[in-house]
């Protein structure tokens, strides 16, 4: 091979690395963007006796019992990710609430009641793939009304 043949190759070999190598970043899909907000619960008839003890695999519902027990109360949220990533709920409630997050089959994933009525509620949890989960506070004997903020990051 003449060394113009030889230089065209090489030449013709990395210009094709360097168009492809850009063609096969760009079918790797980018993290989605966060996601953030606030929710309102409100729970006009607080039931003491709903269930707070959950099993070692946590599929007993938390939040077990008459929900809602008025055509008013709003006690879940759904949140829908697009993949693997770090669920925070911070809860804002005034009493004695709980709260739970299921997934779509209605398996606990976690949950909050704090040792005392005063304890605000809220969970730290690592979602492992996309779906619909579901953030639930219900009232045990506080205000009739809480709130949560929440945020998603993707990893």
């Amino acid at each position: 091979m003449n060394r113009r043949a030889a230089v065209a190759t090489v030449t013709s070999l990395a210009l094709g690395a360097a168009t492809l190598t850009p063609a096969l970043a760009a079918t790797g899909r980018a993290k989605p963007k966060p996601i953030k907000g606030k929710w309102s619960y409100s729970d006009f008839t607080p039931d003491p006796t709903v269930s707070v003890v959950n099993s070692a695999k946590m599929t007993d519902p938390h939040c077990a019992g008459a929900l809602p027990s008025a055509p008013s109360d709003v006690n879940s949220h759904i949140i829908k990710v697009a993949g693997r990533g770090t669920l925070t709920v911070n809860g804002a409630n005034t009493g004695d609430w709980a709260m739970e997050v299921l997934n779509s089959k209605g398996v606990q994933l976690a949950n909050s009641d704090g040792p005392t009525p005063q304890d605000k509620e809220g969970v730290l949890l690592s979602i492992t793939k996309a779906g619909r989960y579901k953030v639930v506070f219900c009232n045990l004997g506080g205000a009739p009304t809480a709130s949560a903020t929440y945020s998603y990051k993707y990893r």
